[in-house]
């Protein structure tokens, strides 16, 4: 039996960003699966009454399949325990503190059990560029978005259209990480598009492209490949032989720029990726990327 591997999402960003509205909004959705979310302690989060099955201590059970996980005890433990409820959940999503250092936490990604799915970090839109002026807390804000893979700024509703680009411009000096506006989609958050169907159409908050590849594909492809991604390409996942590795299946995670290849965990044979853009993506440019990787060299 193959064992099961939780994809493991870190949630970062300043104080006061919006992590843990993000957090809540996710605690309610019933349309992503059953998460496993890890905080620092359960007093910062305000779980709707109405959806707490029980709490044990460090755990708190939900109606919907989640469950809330407090780090009382450390990663190790907690991570732990997840572990021993994986046949519970659907993936893992870990909020780090105001001043925490997400890359850090995305190293418990590598934790057996786990892979490491992607590090989000919050911007504060209004104040982010004042605040990384600052003397004390300015380099913490820098290193939280020069971790991240994906960026999602918070509170563009308090700011004209006009200030929003002047953040974004200034942000791509900081990172090389996708830029988004909340809210978004679970699709864009989590790449949460079935894998091996193609949508005649786009959804209303991301559009997404299906590619099945005939023939193995080599890992000099693929860096030609990635370097090559759209600018509105948020995510992609599938699975593909590649020439140079021993497994005869290969998964492919990217989450911005970040790209993960892994054993597959999937009994499917088949070669295909799907790529999820942001709306304003031509959708024939992202079926072209993808495309990519079927040229003969």
């Amino acid at each position: 039996m193959i064992e099961k591997v939780l994809p493991f999402t870190v949630i970062g960003g300043y104080l006061g960003a919006g992590k843990t509205t993000l957090i809540n909004s996710l605690l309610s959705d019933s349309t992503i699966g059953r998460l496993a979310i890890v905080v620092n302690d359960f007093g910062e989060i305000n779980i709707d009454e109405s959806l707490i099955l029980s709490h044990d201590g460090d755990t708190i059970s939900l109606t919907n399949g989640c469950i809330c996980c407090s780090l009382a005890d450390g990663f190790a433990e907690t991570l732990s325990r997840i572990k021993d409820r994986s046949n519970e959940v659907d993936r893992v999503v870990v909020e780090v503190s105001g001043v925490g250092e997400p890359r850090k936490i995305a190293q418990w990604g590598h934790t057996p059990g786990y892979f490491l799915d992607g590090v989000v970090v919050l911007v504060d839109t209004s104040t982010v560029m004042e605040r990384s002026e600052d003397s004390y807390v300015g380099e913490t804000i820098c290193s939280q978005i020069a971790a991240a893979d994906l960026l999602l700024l918070s509170r563009c509703d308090l700011l004209e259209d006009q200030e929003i680009h002047r953040v974004e411009h200034w942000l791509k000096d900081k990172s090389s990480a996708m830029t988004l506006r909340s809210p978004i989609s679970a699709a864009m958050l989590f790449g949460l598009e079935e894998i091996g169907v193609d949508k005649n159409a786009s959804s209303t908050d991301h559009v997404s492209a299906t590619v099945e590849f005939p023939l193995s594909v080599d890992l000099a492809t693929i860096g030609i490949w990635e370097k090559s991604r759209p600018s509105g390409v948020v995510r992609v996942k599938g699975f593909l032989n590649i020439n140079e590795r021993a497994e005869s299946h290969t998964e492919i995670q990217m989450c911005g720029p970040n790209l993960t290849m892994r054993a597959s965990q999937s009994d499917s044979p088949k070669n295909v990726l799907v790529a999820i853009a942001t709306p304003r993506t031509p959708k024939a440019s992202v079926i072209k990327w993808l495309n990519l990787l079927s040229l003969p060299d």
